[in-house]
């Protein structure tokens, strides 16, 4: 008999209590499962069997055997759910829970990670927030940058020392004469739809990519795009650009379908990288891996994503980036936090551990309601320190896994300056902060500071994408704002665009200065290979800092620990793991 149909039986039992000894006959305990003694005898061996309950019969006419019942009844569905969902089996967990959300949501916490499934290896997360539409052309936040590095390709890949690989493109060459990047596509290529991948197509994928403003400042210098032969693709520049390669291996110029472009609406998109989407709705987002993917298929064969509420669950451990925790149970193979604090406890199960390619800082709003002075940002800057920041953090219990920070980018030089004279300030200084927990602690750490001076601060909260477009628009007018920039797996040319496209940094530091930037920016690239754009960045990045137009604050500090039964599971850029290799030996 199925462990749901024997659950009913249970469910009848449970009237003789639970958690205590019960003398009572066979005759009595069919009575209650409302079938026959023989059969009853049979539900009990089996309920024993699972360790459900414990039956220690007595021999004789009406003699009382003992009856122990072990779980309650919430209990043994939350474990029978447990083990629906570790089977995919959701619907069945749900129905076990009585459609209960917020149970199924700490059981989703519980059964994260790795599990194989009839041979298939399945990979379970859980995440605070729900995904955003998953294409390349709009502005995405980090954890949407990691999964569309899962769902499509580039031409070509930029490695952590800035050299470029073949991904779509087999071989590209630049001719300094002629200022053209062709790039030769591999035969046979494919859409997750089926459909060719051709030069033709991308062609037209970046005739539509150059209309849209949120390319229109990075292909400012692109002429044209053409295909003057079979599987080559041709980018003819106006300006001299020694980096461009590197520039279109970053995210936003994964290749998809052209008309996708043009396509709001669906949630389900078509890509073509290591996996394809198989579902993607407010609760959950499915992938599985893409049997005709142009390189080595992913070892994972399924991953779901699910979106839990924090607000629900309260500070119940998760397994999911960007918080501290996991979970305990042996089923729970893996988690991806940031590290909190330095415990040899939590130091004892660290696998792997690193200081991520970017910065949290304040920015000074040039162009704000109530400008700050010279003298006020050369105060402001340092008077609210990492130091400071990270002090009040710690106290009231919102510190998260950090490094200080003196530049832009860990790797760069440390920029120390001495404390300036104290200055008079506005009465008044409002923060503008996006959608995002750990800004948001340090926005409060922020005006805890100022409000020390005696200044009034408000804080306003938008999303990443309102924050963006109202840089664009002009409309940004806070005096402080709070934001970070993270660079992605083509780290040169991304760190490049944190400043090259950053309409939150152009519009804060003023129109002289970002003419100034700008122009260091296109000079920089027309002369510089990609492999030294970071050596040539750092003065520029630095100047930013040593004029007060902005102050550092932390580097965020990912973690990832599993408990042994995976395999060579590395920590990503987005401080994700990289699934398309997990792998188990069981």
């Amino acid at each position: 008999m199925s462990e749901l149909n024997l659950l009913r039986y249970y469910s009848r039992l449970v009237s003789f209590g639970v958690g205590d000894e019960v003398k009572t006959t066979l005759p009595d305990v069919a009575n209650i499962l409302c079938t026959s003694p023989r059969h009853a005898r049979n539900l009990l061996s089996q309920m024993q069997q699972l360790a459900w309950l414990t039956w220690q019969p007595k021999s004789g006419r009406n003699q009382r055997s003992t009856l122990f019942l072990r779980p309650s009844l919430a209990e043994l569905k939350r474990q029978l759910a447990s083990e629906r969902i570790l089977q995919g089996q959701y619907e069945k967990a749900l129905s076990l829970l009585n459609q209960d959300q917020l149970a199924f949501g700490q059981l989703l916490q519980r059964t994260s990670g790795a599990s194989l499934r009839e041979g298939l290896m399945h990979i379970q997360l859980t995440y605070k927030r729900a995904f955003e539409h998953l294409v390349p052309h709009q502005l995405q936040r980090s954890s949407e940058r990691y999964l569309l590095r899962q769902i499509y390709c580039c031409l070509v890949a930029s490695s952590n020392d800035g050299q470029l690989e073949a991904q779509l493109a087999h071989h590209w060459n630049y001719d300094e004469s002629s200022l053209e990047w062709s790039f030769f596509l591999r035969p046979g290529l494919t859409f997750h739809n089926g459909k060719p991948i051709s030069a033709e197509c991308i062609v037209a994928l970046f005739d539509k990519l150059v209309l849209l403003d949120d390319y229109r400042s990075e292909l400012n210098h692109l002429v044209r795009v053409y295909s003057p032969g079979a599987n080559r693709v041709v980018f003819q520049l106006s300006e001299p650009d020694q980096g461009f390669g590197g520039l279109i291996s970053g995210v936003k110029y994964s290749i998809q379908p052209p008309e996708q472009v043009n396509l709001s609406a669906p949630m389900l998109v078509v890509g073509s990288g290591p996996f394809e989407v198989t579902e993607h709705s407010h609760t959950k987002l499915c992938l599985r891996a893409f049997e005709r993917y142009y390189a080595c298929r992913a070892l994972t064969d399924q991953v779901t994503i699910w979106h839990l509420d924090e607000s629900e669950l309260g500070d119940k451990q998760q397994i999911e980036t960007n918080q501290p925790g996991a979970s305990l149970r042996p089923s729970c193979h893996y988690y991806v936090a940031h590290a909190v604090g330095k415990s040899k406890a939590v130091e004892s199960e660290i696998k792997q551990s690193r200081t991520e390619d970017g910065c949290m800082f304040v920015l000074f709003n040039q162009c704000a309601n109530v400008v700050l002075s010279e003298q006020q940002r050369r105060y402001l800057s340092t008077y609210i320190t990492p130091q400071k920041v990270y002090q009040y953090l710690d106290q009231t219990g919102q510190l998260f896994g950090c490094e200080l920070a003196s530049n832009l980018l860990p790797i760069w030089h440390k920029i120390t300056r001495p404390t300036m004279p104290k200055t008079d300030l506005p009465p008044q200084i409002d923060i503008a902060i996006y959608d995002y927990s750990s800004l948001r602690h340090c926005a409060l750490a922020v005006k805890h500071l100022l409000e020390q001076l005696g200044v009034t601060v408000t804080i306003n909260s938008y999303s990443y994408r309102e924050l963006t477009a109202l840089s664009i628009s002009g409309q940004l007018t806070e005096s402080v704002i709070i934001t970070n920039i993270n660079l992605d797996d083509n780290r040169h040319a991304s760190a490049f665009n944190s400043l090259y496209h950053n309409p939150i940094i152009q519009r804060c530091i003023g129109e002289s200065s970002k003419q100034w930037l700008m122009e260091h920016l296109t000079s920089l690239r027309a002369q510089t290979q990609l492999h030294d754009y970071l050596e040539a960045l750092e003065p520029i990045a630095s100047a930013l800092i040593n004029q007060f137009w902005l102050a550092p604050l932390f580097h965020h500090r990912q973690t990832l620990r599993f408990q042994g039964v995976l395999n060579d599971v590395e920590l990503t850029n987005w401080g994700w793991p990289d699934i398309r290799n997990v792998w188990s030996t069981d």
